[in-house]
């Protein structure tokens, strides 16, 4: 790794953080301060990873080839999610910024086009199907990826595909522990919209990523028309409210039951929790935000 070359993500105030972002830094303990080399660095240690993840790969690779294998194998090579190597106040993962939700996907074979690099939005659920087509299996109809055969092979997608082409977005949604909200992205074009909880008691945020690649822009108040656009496509794929509100009955269920399991220690296993530096600042004062919710 050229250590001089790696760059410092710029950060928004705190006063400026979405609400879901402050929380996330926050459970993560990064609202501490941090100098520029303790940034690098933490991003050199993630790309010289990837640098020897590059080099694992060229073995199986050059394996493949030794063998004779090479010609008649398909190679896939992606990832569950990216990593917020200091971007964003953030390390680790559970974001949509594209650090965290923009994976790689690299594919060689047999009859795929070599050297191309395909702009379409494909999604990790489009793998399945694509692993399907390559073994020849029919692909049932319920799915919902679709075969990136047609793409890679360079062919227009509904000329092949019984199904038609392919939707012009793609969707992620997450409910963990490091967002205090039920997180939906919906991807298409040069637009990224998140929408939050029931759509209206956190503010979406809408990023025009051919203008703003960082994602430090929020500009959902300035296109009110691509936001209720988006938010309708979003609705027409999942109905984000009542799926959140089911999240966050089963989120509270399940904290009673451990909560009441814990009996008199309670305090002091929440206090050691993996947010502990920052929980530890005020550990009455949070607990007795626990109990409110409760």
């Amino acid at each position: 790794v050229t250590y001089e070359a790696i760059k410092i993500p710029k950060w928004s105030s705190f006063s400026e953080m979405h609400p879901v972002d402050y929380y996330s830094s926050y459970t993560k303990n990064c609202t501490g301060e941090f100098t520029k080399q303790e940034v690098r660095n933490i991003r050199a240690f993630y790309y010289a990873m990837c640098a020897e993840t590059d080099a694992m790969l060229g073995e199986v690779i050059s394996a493949l080839r030794d063998t004779g294998l090479l010609k008649k194998t398909v190679v896939i090579f992606t990832a569950d999610h990216g990593e917020l190597a200091m971007e964003h106040r953030q390390f680790y993962k559970m974001s949509m910024y594209e650090g965290s939700s923009h994976v790689p996907l690299l594919v060689m074979g047999p009859g795929i086009k070599e050297q191309q690099q395909v702009p379409n939005v494909v999604s990790l659920v489009d793998i399945y199907p694509t692993m399907l087509d390559i073994a020849r299996i029919p692909v049932t109809q319920n799915l919902s990826g679709h075969s990136l055969m047609p793409l890679l092979c360079g062919k227009a997608e509904n000329e092949v595909s019984p199904r038609g082409p392919r939707p012009s977005w793609v969707l992620s949604e997450f409910h963990g522990c490091n967002v205090n909200s039920s997180t939906y992205m919906l991807r298409t074009g040069k637009w990224k919209y998140i929408a939050y909880s029931d759509g209206h008691s956190v503010l979406p945020q809408l990023f025009d990523l051919s203008d703003d690649a960082d994602e430090l822009t929020n500009v959902a108040v300035k296109f009110p028309v691509i936001v209720h656009s988006l938010d309708k496509i979003l609705r027409s794929i999942v109905n984000y409210p009542k799926v959140s509100s089911s999240v966050q009955e089963y989120n509270k269920r399940q904290f009673i039951i451990w909560k009441q399991s814990l009996g008199q220690n309670y305090s002091n296993v929440i206090a050691n929790l993996r947010w502990h530096q920052d929980w530890l600042k005020e550990p009455q004062k949070y607990e007795n935000a626990i109990d409110k919710w409760l």
